[in-house]
């Protein structure tokens, strides 16, 4: 019962971050000035703690499922990071805008957007295969 416990509640934060982190680029994209701090706020309270539970959730997921020693956590685990990495651009980029400019041009937005799907369909892939 606690695995499906932990794996429900991990799966619950990936999707909050996901949509954070889409929600977050869609703004920069085409920020509106009055949701500059509802954004910006967002992005603190409940995308990045989003993300922690992401890390906290999938690691105790892998000490459950004794998969330490398999190849393909190891190539998942690589591309969570790169997933965190992207969060942590769209944060910075969230957090530098002061809402004179445009932030991110729409060609890096679509380019976050990408990676950012990319990235998740990659992960889920090797979570629901275990290829290797």
């Amino acid at each position: 019962m606690l695995y499906e416990i932990t794996k429900a509640a991990h799966i619950i934060a990936v999707v909050v971050l996901i949509a954070g982190m889409v929600a977050a680029t869609l703004f920069l994209m085409r920020p509106n000035m009055g949701m500059s701090n509802l954004i910006k706020r967002y992005d603190r309270l409940v995308t990045t703690p989003a993300m922690l539970l992401v890390w906290v959730m999938g690691i105790l997921l892998a000490v459950q499922g004794g998969w330490f020693s398999d190849a393909w956590l190891w190539v998942k685990i690589v591309f969570v990071v790169g997933l965190s990495g992207l969060h942590g651009t769209i944060s910075g980029r969230l957090r530098r805008y002061d809402g004179s400019t445009v932030p991110t041009q729409n060609s890096s937005g679509w380019i976050f957007l990408s990676a950012g799907f990319a990235l998740l369909i990659l992960i889920v892939l090797l979570v629901t295969t275990k290829a290797f």
